[in-house]
């Protein structure tokens, strides 16, 4: 393509230097990343777990009440410009302004990450300001913003009892859910991919590079030499059909599912953050993958814990009234 678009035969000197100056614009352009949803679900303590940024975060008032930029420059030297949005839900005339902050981001990000509580029962109002932020469009331009919708359960680690589990290795380590916490992950994560995703359907386009010379005859899929399009929704279902199908296409069909599933993560806890970071990079396309060299290169370390760290996360002391003495205490066992 640039090679198409530097053949400037024929044009003025000036005219050959605007194109030039237009083309470096543009391969210099930082990507851009914007983290919606309501006041109080983690959306500063996700950005900062992911990529190391210093955002405020408060337990009580919203601290966000502008957008704020998050910039990472990795070692290629490309810049990666994250926007952390003001909450909704704060108050409603906050909410009328904050929307139409997120049409403005949702139309000039690369790549839009919803945020919602994982443990958030209600769906009518995150449902209801989606709606309000996609109709800025008719038509064809609403499936290219459906598309940058990425949606995060954030806050997992508060979905207790039972137990998390710390897998330690040394002195860090990574936390997993148990496995009853895991399957109430999934169900909140399949939950709201119905009632958040699904509607979208029929605008939906999913996008995935082409890192396997994919083709198939099939009219829902587009395809080039860099990308793959899969128009509509791509359930389990369906997406276990075209790995059945077409098993050497199986990681493509599998990208183009990641895209459309909500994904549950806990800043905390900094659970399922490579995931997160895999369905972004994937957003972005083959082509960012160098532009994200840094943390893509860090990403092994994204679920990292130190012991010290983890004594903080949590504890359960048992008092033994009888004896009136702590019987247990978690921050006093030797590891």
């Amino acid at each position: 393509m640039t090679e198409q678009l530097t053949d400037v035969s024929g044009l003025t000197t000036e005219q050959r230097e605007w194109i030039r100056n237009e083309i470096r614009a543009e391969a210099s352009k930082p990507l851009s990343v914007a983290i919606m949803g309501q006041t109080g679900v983690g959306k500063s303590s996700l950005l900062n777990a992911l990529f190391g940024a210093r955002l405020a975060v408060g337990d009580v008032r919203p601290t966000t009440k502008l957008p704020e930029p998050v910039t990472v420059v990795g070692s290629t030297g490309h810049p990666m410009t994250f926007w952390d949005m003001p909450g909704i839900g704060e108050s409603v005339d906050a909410d009328e302004s904050y929307l139409s902050m997120y049409k403005q981001k949702l139309i000039d990000s690369d790549v839009v990450l919803w945020a919602i509580h994982a443990d958030n029962r209600s769906t009518a109002f995150d449902a209801a300001a989606l709606g309000k932020v996609l109709d800025v469009s008719p038509g064809s331009d609403k499936k290219a913003l459906v598309a940058k919708v990425t949606f995060v359960l954030t806050k997992a680690d508060l979905l207790t009892p039972p137990p998390w589990i710390y897998c330690r290795d040394g002195n860090s380590g990574s936390f997993a859910p148990s496995r009853n916490i895991r399957q109430r992950l999934a169900e909140k994560a399949s939950y709201y991919q119905q009632i958040l995703i699904r509607p979208h359907g029929g605008l939906g386009l999913t996008e995935t590079y082409n890192g396997e010379n994919f083709g198939i005859d099939d009219p829902r899929f587009s395809y080039d030499e860099h990308h793959v399009r899969y128009t509509g929704f791509m359930s389990e279902e369906m997406r276990n059909h075209f790995a059945q199908q077409y098993p050497e296409f199986a990681r493509v069909f599998e990208r183009l599912a990641d895209n459309q599933r909500v994904i549950p993560c806990s800043s905390q806890f900094r659970y399922n953050l490579i995931q997160l970071m895999v369905v972004i990079v994937n957003k972005l396309g083959e082509n960012a993958i160098g532009r994200f060299q840094r943390l893509v290169n860090d990403v092994s370390q994204l679920d990292q814990v130190p012991v010290r760290d983890m004594r903080k996360l949590g504890n359960l002391v048992v008092w033994d009234k009888k004896k009136s003495r702590v019987t247990f205490d978690l921050d006093e066992i030797k590891f």
